[in-house]
């Protein structure tokens, strides 16, 4: 502080005292100079206090870190530091992001510790942790939700492009206290860009393997004299092919925020994005057919495409915010935040039905065609009203937190059949040439899906004592959902489920062992209604249970380092499975079944930050095992054991334009295991271990201009991606690719 002041002060006739009471004060220079005694004295100017605070909002941008130094409210609403919060949390910063030029959700969810993405087919993207899938979303700490029921995958949060986000936050665990009905999983934090206070410019523009091609520029700027208004623009537009035959996709995306500084206590964050897709050659719900009809596993080449040339995929996703805070008097902060999202899709479709036949592996004869119309209609509006601050009890500081919020999700999906005579042509798989453009007739079906939340909330931290402290809150929510089916040959359901006085407990206990190790242990409850339906056309009873973790979290040279392990447990009821060879009455959708006595035990290990001047490592190990009550494995699609490495160094001397980086995923086994009723016995697939190594290269030439490129699949590794139950089959990841980067900073 006294540096920076006495910079302010150059050139101004005045200088810098410190009178002996350790208070900074400023003096006439020169001859004519009071000594600081007399200063102290009052002989001088008017006293100058110089005071700092810390950064709260727990920006990542421009830090170059791996490590995350703000608060997180994702597990328990309170702004808690990652080490306070008695749950398992990984933070994707902005660096990670642009070292790995992960550039949409599913590149970031696909890098980040614990977590197993997988497809249906092209566009829906969907991510698991601790082996159940993640439908519990939030937006700056604000709750939305989203569907992943099979046929009607969300694709809003999915397509998300990561130019608009700070960093992704990730709670691991059941959030029944910040999102009332929820899943053991955990929750994705998108945490948007927000105006700066000085001026700062960004523009990329890249190109990379299979003709893709991005441009992004990113400017912020203060709107006014003083600073009180802030605004922030982002633009991306990205275009090219991809290693699956005959798709090819673009996307332009548009942000704008606005903060001001409505009075010196209120402040007002607004803004609007707006994000077009469009594809080709799409495949709907399939990769490759897993099984022939000898029931014997398949293999394709990496390229495989399903789906027809002319299939098309476009999708308009416009998301819409506005936060008041309003601080209070002793620290106390109000906070109203609302949230808007509305989505589009229009889907055109022919694909090979390897859900329903199987094909000869000698001939290629047995398959049929699938066509689908599909056009869908999202709209979820949130809106949450929280009051917190801290408090003093028994002499100690404790930090409290209530309050109050509604979500209203609906999605309707009308879907359209061929009326050409294309649906169930027969195909032969080796000879088909990727042709097809079906006459889409009048609706034959309706999906109608909705959901409401009412809830109070409330959370507190208590010091206990030096080193005890305890996060206690819970949840109580109305609840209701319903998923209506009809089709004009007559068939109609519907999957009403409705809860009130639902109550969500949450518990947590840290011990500081000192100042940089903190032990914990933590409770939650897992609360989550489901629309699966059985073979019988019964809805299942909603998802119940409890999660149960204990770990150590530490931070090393001054923070600069953070470590985490944790064990953790799981126990539920009526979890949802496909029940493979059955099918829901008077539809074509794979039937579910529940689950009674699920068990998941695993273990979580993480590391992050520099270790060294200019070196970078973030390094994680998670396994996973998910049983039934009978002992026998369940979820075996998702990987028991998962480690991920990477690490970027920064060159010396003459060299430290240059920084290289690499890293490396690795995955354990996974198998899938079911009926193929169309040849009545049971088959399975497999895909072994497996790793994926990737390399960077960034070069600045110069403060404001830098080159990096980027190397994924470096030993060109073919593997399973994502295997599908529902429908039998498979999904290759990326081959080797390439991409270069420039990015200018003005």
């Amino acid at each position: 502080v006294a540096q920076a002041a006495q910079q302010a002060l150059t050139g101004s006739g005045l200088a810098l005292a410190q009178t002996p009471s350790g208070t900074l004060t400023v003096v006439a220079s020169g001859a004519n100079a009071a000594s600081p005694a007399t200063a102290e004295a009052g002989a001088t100017l008017a006293e100058v206090r110089v005071t700092a605070q810390a950064d709260r909002t727990g920006t990542t941008e421009g830090t170059g870190l791996y490590t995350a130094r703000g608060p997180s409210s994702a597990a328990t609403g309170l702004g808690l530091s990652l080490k306070d919060t008695p749950q398992s949390i990984s933070v994707m910063t902005q660096q990670r992001l642009e070292d790995e030029n992960l550039t949409t959700i599913n590149q970031v969810l696909a890098r980040t510790p614990g977590l197993s993405t997988s497809v249906l087919g092209t566009e829906r993207t969907s991510a698991s942790a601790r082996g159940y899938p993640i439908t519990n979303y939030q937006l700056d700490g604000i709750s939305t939700h989203s569907e992943f029921l099979g046929l009607d995958a969300l694709p809003t949060q999915s397509i998300a492009d990561m130019a608009l986000y700070d960093r992704i936050e990730v709670l691991r665990g059941a959030s029944g206290l910040t999102t009332g009905a929820g899943d053991p999983s955990g929750i994705i934090n998108m945490v948007r860009k927000k105006p700066t206070a000085a001026f700062q410019g960004l523009a990329e523009a890249s190109i990379g393997s299979w003709g893709n091609r991005r441009g992004m520029i990113d400017i912020s700027t203060p709107l006014n004299a003083s600073g009180s208004v802030r605004g922030r623009v982002v633009g991306v537009h990205e275009e090219g092919n991809s290693y699956i035959d005959h798709y090819r996709k673009k996307k332009d995306v548009i942000y704008g925020v606005i903060e001001a500084d409505l009075t010196s206590s209120l402040k007002l964050t607004a803004g609007v994005d707006h994000q077009k897709n469009r594809s080709r050659g799409s495949l709907s719900y399939l990769g490759y057919p897993l099984f022939n009809s000898s029931g014997e596993q398949t293999d394709f080449p990496v390229s495989f495409n399903g789906g027809s040339r002319n299939n098309r995929f476009n999708t308009n996703s416009t998301s819409s915010f506005l936060t008041l805070e309003q601080s209070l008097a002793n620290d106390w902060k109000l906070k109203l935040s609302a949230n808007y999202l509305r989505s589009t899709q229009r889907e055109d479709s022919v694909y090979l039905a390897v859900n329903s036949s199987l094909f000869d592996k000698f001939t290629g004869d047995g398959l049929r065609l699938n066509t689908d119309r599909r056009d869908y209609d999202l709209r979820n509006k949130t809106i949450d009203l929280k009051l917190a601050g801290p408090f003093s009890l028994f002499g100690r500081q404790h930090e409290a937190m209530v309050g109050v919020d509604y979500t209203d999700f609906r999605s309707l999906t009308n879907g359209s059949f061929d009326i050409s005579g294309l649906r169930d042509a027969p195909v032969n798989i080796y000879r088909w040439d990727n042709s097809g453009s079906p006459v889409f007739g009048e609706r034959f079906v309706t999906f109608d899906s909705t959901r409401r939340q009412k809830s109070l909330y409330g959370a507190g931290r208590f010091q206990l004592s030096d080193r005890f402290k305890l996060v206690v809150g819970g949840k109580l929510m109305n609840y209701e959902s319903n998923y209506i089916t009809r089709t004009t040959a007559g068939y109609n359901t519907s999957s009403l489920v409705s809860e009130r006085s639902v109550f969500t407990p949450y518990a947590g206990l840290l011990y500081d062992l000192d100042e940089n190790h903190t032990l914990y242990t933590s409770f939650a409850t897992i609360y989550n209604p489901q629309n699966s339906i059985d073979r019988y056309g019964t809805q299942l009873d909603p998802q119940k249970g409890d999660t149960y973790e204990a770990g150590i979290k530490s931070s090393f040279l001054d923070g600069r380092v953070t470590s985490s392990a944790a064990i953790y447990q799981i126990k539920q009821d009526n979890v949802a499975e496909a029940d493979t060879g059955y099918f829901v009455p008077g539809t074509t959708n794979t039937a579910s079944r529940a689950i009674k006595g699920a068990k998941t035990q695993g273990l979580d290990l993480e590391l992050n930050g520099t270790l060294a001047r200019g070196w970078n490592v973030a390094a994680s190990y998670n396994y996973s095992s998910s049983k039934d009550a009978t002992g026998q494995r369940i979820n075996t699609t998702f990987p028991r054991q998962m480690a991920r490495i990477w690490t970027t160094y920064r060159l010396p001397g003459d060299w430290h334009r240059l920084t290289l980086g690499g890293g490396i995923d690795w995955n354990g086994g996974i198998h899938y295991t079911g009926e193929a009723w169309q040849i009545g016995r049971t088959v399975t697939a497999r895909q072994g271990a497996y790793a994926v190594a990737g390399l960077m290269a960034r070069y600045d030439a110069s403060d404001r201009l830098s080159l990096t490129l980027n190397v994924q699949n470096l030993f060109d590794r073919k593997y399973i991606a994502s295997m599908s139950g529902w429908w039998y089959s498979g999904t290759y990841g990326a081959p080797r690719n390439v991409q270069l980067t420039a990015r200018y900073k003005f």
